[in-house]
């Protein structure tokens, strides 16, 4: 039986009458991504600067997979990871999830903090030269857990807390904002983030299987970041403003991005557009990994945010 506070997160992660367990998603979770994309897209180029294709990213996954087993690694375990060279983080994130198991990833690379509350079976770093340990391992990984899409897929830690994170989450709001840039198969993009945030995670992670667009620096149709020429992200503000290129806003609470300029993403809803000090919807967080801060920002049907 849920408790009042879970009822609470669950009416902030409904909008108006449509609950999550609704599900507007194509997929069961996010291992399922890497494998339906590769089914479908198997020689689809995904990271087109090192000429990875969907294939060539399902097969890493595997042996990732395989090689955390190994390491005594079990399904719905956290693992925690460093900021590590491109790829290396995007093939690790699937192999996490690919194997059931959880991503932590941090904000700051204060690993040391992170870990006494979010708990990780194990901290991968540079150290572990994760490339090279996985070479060996078989290409095939036999999962034993499926995890369901109302599961935790990941924590951030950020600002010392740690934002939960479901494989619904993930997945809705990478299809928001795929709609919200209209980018599409038929098309390539290009952004440079490192692996510390979770615009990270659904840009550049997320969207090059999702959208089944590469993701490439030769001459792409669309490019996304900082003074990017066709949409900027907004870290931190204040106001939600019309902007021209229009403005990616950021709202981890919410997984990653809350709207462009002022229309929130698809599946999220906000008491102002301009000032929204109130969110619901499908994106919203499974909560910090402290009640007592949930306590304070779940009402009675939203999850109140304050602009950074």
């Amino acid at each position: 039986m849920k408790t009042k506070l879970q009822k609470r997160i669950y009416k902030a992660q409904c909008i108006g009458n449509v609950e999550p367990i609704e599900h507007m998603v194509p997929y069961p979770n996010l291992r399922a991504l890497v494998d339906g994309q590769n089914v479908k897209y198997g020689e689809k180029m995904v990271y087109g600067d090192l000429g990875l294709t969907s294939d060539k990213v399902y097969r890493l996954a595997q042996q990732t997979a395989n090689w955390l087993v190994a390491e005594g690694v079990q399904p719905k375990d956290r693992i925690l990871i460093d900021q590590l060279p491109f790829p290396q983080c995007e093939i690790l994130a699937f192999g996490i999830w690919t194997l059931g198991a959880s991503m932590v990833l941090t904000s700051e690379g204060d690993l040391d903090v992170a870990i006494p509350l979010t708990k990780p079976t194990m901290t991968i770093t540079s150290e572990t030269d994760y490339f090279e340990k996985i070479k060996s391992f078989s290409e095939d990984h036999n999962p034993t857990f499926k995890p369901l899409l109302a599961d935790e897929a990941m924590v951030f830690w950020d600002s010392e807390k740690g934002i939960q994170l479901s494989h619904y989450n993930l997945l809705v709001n990478a299809n928001g904002i795929q709609h919200a840039i209209d980018l599409y198969e038929d098309q390539t993009y290009y952004t440079q983030l490192q692996p510390n945030s979770m615009a990270w995670v659904i840009l550049q992670t997320m969207l090059p299987l999702y959208t089944g667009a590469p993701l490439t620096s030769d001459n792409p149709d669309m490019t996304l970041g900082t003074a990017a020429d066709d949409f900027e992200i907004q870290w931190h503000w204040d106001t939600l403003d019309e902007t021209s290129p229009p403005s990616l806003y950021t709202c981890n609470e919410n997984t990653a991005f809350l709207s462009m300029n002022k229309m929130p993403i698809h599946l999220t809803a906000m008491n102002d557009d301009t000032r929204p000090s109130l969110i619901s919807g499908h994106s919203v967080m499974m909560g910090y990994l402290e009640d007592e801060r949930n306590e304070k920002v779940f009402q009675k049907d939203a999850l109140k945010i304050k602009a950074s």
